[in-house]
């Protein structure tokens, strides 16, 4: 984060021929405040961008903690805390449960799936490859050994080691979105199902169904002012998504395409069986 001018002084950046030491960002906020409390030409400074400068890095490094201390309580196993970092009704995880937001409580049972059949796994954050106050993307290798079936995969006997790409995006301190890429993924067996869309990936996790283009539509259409009983069907379709289990299937990692139990969000067989709790289809 930038510092301020009494925090440049302070640490005896300051010298009596220049300023040393100071990035760029850091000298023009410091020559802002000096002609903010000097001159007549302070009502010309632009306090409003100095001020955003030093809220977006806050809100940066903010992400990135966000970031690591997700990491760190996937590799503890720590359920429980992780799923406070998520927004409780607006997080999504696209990589497996595709546009439509779900319970944090269904994204961990996901990775008690995953860790039943790799108890080992570990990752390690490589790099953080991009960052902003939005959101960051780390470049992440996870390593561990398959002692039980897993995405068809039989068992194996030594330790594997996949690098992957890790998404979070943060909104008021709380993740709202996560998805890497997906390393167990066959990318050919996968191009089974390509679908004409520019979310594939959200698009193949609820098995075909584009929850985000029937979103925008009922959008632009009732923008354009179209009869609400005309509206039935289109809004039938964006609930159904909405309702979708949140469960993913075992055998192909996708999302579970049975609606979920009133006042549930898993359907009648997976609030008892599945994936994250016994593995039964």
């Amino acid at each position: 984060m930038a510092l301020n001018a009494q925090e440049l002084t302070e640490s005896k950046l300051l010298v009596k021929d220049g300023i040393l030491n100071l990035t760029p960002q850091e000298r023009e906020i410091l020559i802002n405040q000096v002609l903010v409390q000097t001159s007549s030409q302070a009502s010309h400074v632009p306090w409003s961008d100095a001020l955003d400068v030093q809220t977006k890095e806050k809100l940066k490094q903010q992400n990135i903690a966000i970031f690591r201390r997700y990491i760190e309580l996937e590799n503890a196993r720590d359920y429980e805390n992780m799923e406070k970092l998520f927004h409780p009704t607006d997080f999504c995880s696209k990589t497996y449960f595709g546009n439509d937001p779900i319970s944090p409580k269904a994204h961990t049972r996901m990775l008690k799936g995953l860790f039943r059949a790799f108890p080992d796994w570990f990752m390690v954050i490589n790099e953080i490859m991009v960052a902003d106050e939005d959101g960051v993307v780390g470049l992440i290798t996870g390593r561990g050994t398959q002692y039980e079936e897993f995405f068809g995969r039989p068992p194996a006997d030594h330790q594997i080691a996949i690098p992957t790409l890790h998404y979070i995006r943060v909104r008021d301190g709380l993740i709202v979105e996560h998805r890497h890429i997906n390393p167990f993924e066959d990318i050919f067996r996968a191009q089974v199902m390509a679908p004409l869309t520019q979310d594939i990936q959200a698009v193949r996790a609820q098995q075909g169904y584009d929850s985000g283009m029937a979103q925008r539509a009922l959008a632009e259409a009732m923008a354009a002012g179209t009869p609400e009983e005309r509206l039935t069907e289109l809004r039938a379709t964006v609930e159904a998504g909405r309702r979708q289990c949140q469960v993913l299937l075992k055998g192909t990692l996708r999302r579970c395409t049975m609606p979920s139990a009133p006042g549930d969000i898993y359907c009648p067989h997976h609030q008892h069986h599945g994936y994250g709790i016994d593995g039964i289809e």
